[in-house]
């Protein structure tokens, strides 16, 4: 035995061996890396936003707050994988509360119809639910229009809203909250016509706090009308300026005494007349004046724009004297 171990070809067996093992742990190694690797550069996270919740309840009995309408879901797992859940969206997210009882209940949101191979994380995970008892009832719709979104002059004649009336549902305590149930009509430019717009409800309690409701139909058609109310006035003119040397201004007539003014009804109705300048700077002999009429905020059209004005004078302008040292 002796013999054996001590004979060179042992020792070239067991050197060959270890070699061996040696290739096969080092080459093992990296084969390993190498999958790790490969592993990794085929797998992907993606987060999917405004994924919507469905919950499951007793519907027609029963009224549940605190569902959120949209989370985000966070999948991780092979890319192809990754991305075709992302592109397809062919999953669900949802609360069961079938077996819960009226109350406050902390829930966890579900998921179905993910990939095995996928590691799915929701944000939040769980919400704070409220179930109550069903309870509906119908309220007037009271339409609204920002005054500061009228054409300069004009002012809301009718406002009107179709449906009038509309149905809420929600929590019997909610119901008994509410104040106010209002639509608003926003327009992007100024409003000098009938004008009709999709408006959406808004369920307000006394401090104006928006209510967990369901509201059925939830937008509404808001019209409103305009007028331009108007206003005969009478029209003074009065000279500006300093004529010319020698020329007096003996006469200034409008070709008309009247105005129609048109313009918002609070400032119509504190005018009387419309005192109009002249000027009368550069008159040297009688002559018509083509005068426009300006108008001040909160009005917005005269009839006519234009008034004629005739101005007398009598006189001529002074002749400057010839310089006396160019007549030497």
């Amino acid at each position: 035995m002796d013999n054996f171990v001590d004979s060179p070809w042992f020792m070239r067996v067991v050197a060959f061996l270890l070699a061996v093992l040696l290739y096969t742990s080092v080459n093992f190694n990296d084969f390993e890396l190498k999958k790790k690797v490969d592993r990794s550069a085929q797998e992907s996270t993606e987060i999917i936003t405004d994924v919507p919740v469905q919950a499951y309840y007793d519907n027609e009995n029963l009224f549940v707050s605190g569902v959120p309408k949209k989370v985000q879901v966070k999948i991780a797992g092979p890319k192809s994988i990754v991305q075709s859940t992302k592109q397809s969206k062919d999953f669900e997210l949802f609360i069961d509360l079938t077996d819960l009882s009226i109350g406050e209940h902390v829930v966890q949101i579900k998921h179905k119809n993910f990939s095995d191979k996928l590691d799915v994380t929701i944000q939040p995970e769980k919400v704070n639910v409220t179930i109550e008892e069903k309870v509906s009832d119908y309220f007037i719709v009271d339409p609204e229009f920002n005054d500061n979104m009228l054409a300069e002059g004009y002012q809301v004649e009718d406002l009107s809203v179709d449906p009038r009336r509309v149905k809420i549902t929600g929590s019997k305590e909610a119901i008994n909250e509410i104040v106010y149930v209002k639509a608003t009509l926003d327009v992007k430019e100024k409003v000098g016509k009938e004008t009709t717009g999709t408006a959406k409800i808004r369920v307000l309690d006394n401090e104006l706090n928006k209510l967990d409701v369901k509201v059925e139909p939830e937008t509404v058609q808001v019209s409103i009308s305009v007028k331009n109310p108007s206003k005969k006035i009478k029209l003074n003119v009065f000279p500006k300026g300093t004529p010319p040397k020698g020329v007096t201004i003996t006469a200034i007539e409008p070709e008309t005494d009247e105005l129609t003014i048109y313009g918002k009804e609070s400032i119509l109705d504190e005018m009387e007349e419309l005192m109009v300048p002249i000027d009368v700077s550069d008159v040297t002999k009688d002559t018509t004046i083509k005068v426009p009429i300006e108008l001040g905020d909160g009005l917005n059209f005269a009839s006519p724009q234009l008034v004629k004005v005739k101005v007398s004078v009598e006189g001529s302008p002074e002749t400057k004297p010839a310089d006396e040292s160019k007549e030497e």
